[in-house]
């Protein structure tokens, strides 16, 4: 469990709080230069000419775009899945997402604009599993592999395990 302040447990529970959450997106993908790096909140200009609005953390740079989020669920029986919706936004980014053969990875982190370089949550390992876009929006699904797919170990068998049936003859 990831340890919060007090100053931001109670930020996040008042009723009217001055603090805004941003949450901070970095897609990565064997295909791309460089990560894609995007912002909910529009922290701070980043230029003037052309006007771009986005948010600093930990030196590096995230791109507002108007976006809405459904972060982690935890459902039994289900692997935790995000849906993200991008709005008005510019046609590379639906011709980036239509170039990919494999799934691309993503990375969520909630921070307070106030405070950008402290990380309140953290999701990784995050795994894009579909995308539909149109002229003006494109909505990701993601998720994470479940558990019960996972592999894991070996045969259990007594030359391997023999702690497991029993203390081996001395």
């Amino acid at each position: 469990m990831p340890r919060v302040p007090l100053t931001a447990r109670r930020a996040m529970y008042e009723q009217n709080s001055s603090q805004i959450e941003a949450l901070l997106i970095t897609i990565t993908h064997p295909d791309l230069a460089e990560p894609v790096r995007l912002s909910s909140d529009p922290t701070e200009r980043l230029s003037a000419d052309p006007l771009e609005y986005g948010t600093i953390s930990n030196g590096l740079t995230f791109k507002f775009v108007e976006m809405t989020a459904i972060l982690p669920d935890d459902q039994k029986g289900v692997p935790p899945r995000t849906a993200l919706s991008f709005e008005n936004i510019d046609s590379a980014y639906v011709e980036l997402a239509r170039s990919f053969t494999a799934p691309a990875q993503a990375k969520l982190e909630v921070v307070f604009a106030s405070a950008p370089d402290y990380v309140t949550q953290r999701y990784t390992r995050l795994r894009m599993t579909k995308v539909s876009y149109n002229e003006s929006s494109i909505t990701f699904d993601l998720s994470r592999d479940h558990l019960q797919t996972e592999p894991f170990g070996a045969r259990q068998t007594k030359a391997f395990f023999p702690g497991l049936h029993g203390i081996a003859n001395a």
